[in-house]
């Protein structure tokens, strides 16, 4: 444990509530205005479950945690589907998510190509 920390330090803390690129200062320094980082957009996204479904409670902590840890990492659920949609930087940067899920979490995933909704409409009247 440490009492202080100087700029330039790296330090780590537990126990509270924040995500990558949050900034902490004194109580002294409320007018410090810090850039946010630049995140660039997913390239790649899989569909993702639980291979068991009575771990959708582990699978869900699991991804909110992992959100919380890396920008570059985001899950939505796609109501036409009924899918959660994970993306990311990369086919590797999502194995190893589904991986830390097991390990971490004890809930094993399977991962597969997104459903893709298909919709029949009439876009021109007929002759």
């Amino acid at each position: 444990d440490v009492s202080e920390v100087y700029a330039g330090d790296i330090c780590a803390l537990f126990g509270i509530d924040c995500a990558s690129g949050d900034t902490f200062t004194d109580k002294t320094s409320t007018d410090i205005s810090m850039e946010s980082i630049h995140v660039p957009d997913p390239v790649i996204s899989v569909a993702m479950k639980p291979a068991n479904k009575n771990d959708l409670d582990k699978f869900s902590k699991g991804l909110g945690r992992f959100t919380r840890e890396d920008p570059t990492f985001r899950v939505h659920f796609d109501e036409e589907s009924k899918e959660t949609i994970v993306s990311g930087m990369g086919e590797l940067h999502l194995e190893i998510y589904a991986q830390r899920m097991e390990r971490e979490y004890g809930c094993p995933c399977t991962m597969g190509k997104p459903k893709v909704a298909f919709r029949e409409s009439i876009s021109a009247p007929v002759p």
